[in-house]
């Protein structure tokens, strides 16, 4: 499914995505463990890394909701931008509306399957922090 979507990130922005995942899988590893072990029970599954792409999934949440923020405000701006420069506050608002209810959910979409990529790539080092967070 993901193999197809490759996606361009650097070395740094994956670091600094892995560090993100790991933060948020530790924020809510009481309902990690009882999701993982629902796969297991419920699938035969015991592969951690499809587990975790698989939550990620399931919870539809992104790792980092500030920068998310952020990112989805500078893109909305920048579509502000580039339609009319001299809007009124409410020209503004409504173009800012518009953008949200035409690309939030997408750009949601497209920032989960980039986790899911960072999780593929970087999981040697997501693993073995989460595999012992479990166990505690």
């Amino acid at each position: 499914m993901l193999k197809s979507k490759q996606f361009n990130l650097s070395k740094k922005e994956l670091e600094a995505m892995k560090a993100s995942a790991i933060d948020f899988f530790l924020k809510d590893i009481e309902t990690l463990k009882y999701f993982i072990k629902k796969m297991q029970e419920d699938f035969g599954q015991t592969d951690l890394v499809f587990a975790l792409k698989m939550f990620v999934l399931n919870s539809n949440k992104v790792f980092n909701m500030a920068e998310f923020m952020k990112d989805q405000s500078l893109l909305a701006e920048e579509y502000v931008q580039k339609k009319k420069k001299n809007f009124s506050s409410e020209e503004r608002r409504i173009a800012l509306n518009q953008w949200i209810e035409n690309n939030a959910a997408l750009f949601r979409k497209n920032v989960i399957f980039k986790q899911i990529y960072c999780i593929d790539k970087m999981s040697e080092e997501i693993v073995p922090v989460i595999k012992r967070a479990i166990k505690t």
